[in-house]
């Protein structure tokens, strides 16, 4: 069966014979993989011919996550992905060669199937083992998540500033002044996670990511602000004029 989503002039040949093919379903806005990354994905697994439904993370509603080039995943997407940006949602068509070859995948695919994919980037990072290679990736995350929010990607932005925190957030086996500048950046990750819920209206996540930002700044102007701002659109005024007030307090001591 050929899927009614695809047209010859919007497919992009990622095997020169053909066999493997991408159809961008929603442009991306972020940046695209570099090799040996780690990608997180959503996707939907179809066999070609019938349309069926074989595999689905969406169904299960929990990403999946591989390593490009680790041989964890089928050919096809080893070769598409890398082609992906973050935020890309692409359909990726691919013969049995690519796919589950001529045994196909016991009870789900059968024998020299033709697949057709619907995936989706959700992000991407690389590999970080000492403290200044693991702070040096939450500030390439951080500086990802910006160029993201800008740009009004906010589920995208929110995956850079959590992988960022993810870096660092257990972090303490180092140097003093390596351990002051996790601090400073774990701060500023909370708070751009917090400027992501508030954007969408997810006012109670604001309130407890940005209370995590003063648990490590208690003079934080923006953590009072952001909080004040979620607590005021919940219309728990008292808690909001509470946290505006706690954020003068800090401008006093600071002027």
């Amino acid at each position: 069966m050929v899927d009614s989503l695809s047209t010859a002039s919007e497919i992009i040949k990622i095997t020169e014979d053909g066999q493997v093919t991408k159809r961008i379903i929603k442009e991306g806005v972020g940046l695209q993989t570099t090799d040996n990354s780690t990608v997180s994905v959503h996707y939907d697994g179809y066999i070609y011919e019938t349309g069926t439904l074989f595999d689905s993370s969406y169904q299960r509603n929990t990403e999946f996550t591989f390593t490009l080039n680790s041989g964890k995943v089928i050919k096809a997407w080893e070769l598409a992905i890398p082609t992906m940006k973050v935020g890309e949602k692409a359909e990726i068509i691919c013969t049995s060669d690519f796919g589950y070859g001529d045994k196909g995948r016991q009870y789900i695919v059968p024998k020299k199937a033709k697949l057709r994919f619907e995936v989706e980037l959700l992000g991407f990072w690389e590999s970080a083992k000492s403290a200044t290679e693991r702070i040096a990736s939450a500030e390439k995350k951080k500086m990802e998540g910006n160029e993201l929010f800008k740009k009004q990607a906010l589920d995208e932005a929110l995956f850079a500033y959590r992988k960022g925190r993810d870096f660092i957030k257990d972090l303490w086996n180092c140097e003093a002044h390596d351990l002051e500048q996790a601090r400073h950046l774990m701060v500023a990750l909370h708070l751009n996670i917090g400027a992501c819920y508030l954007k969408m209206k997810n006012y109670e996540h604001a309130i407890e990511v940005c209370k995590k930002a003063l648990d490590r700044d208690p003079s934080n102007l923006k953590a009072h602000y952001r909080i004040a701002q979620a607590y005021l659109e919940l219309g728990e005024f008292d808690n909001g004029i509470e946290f505006i007030r706690a954020g003068l307090q800090v401008i006093e001591v600071d002027g």
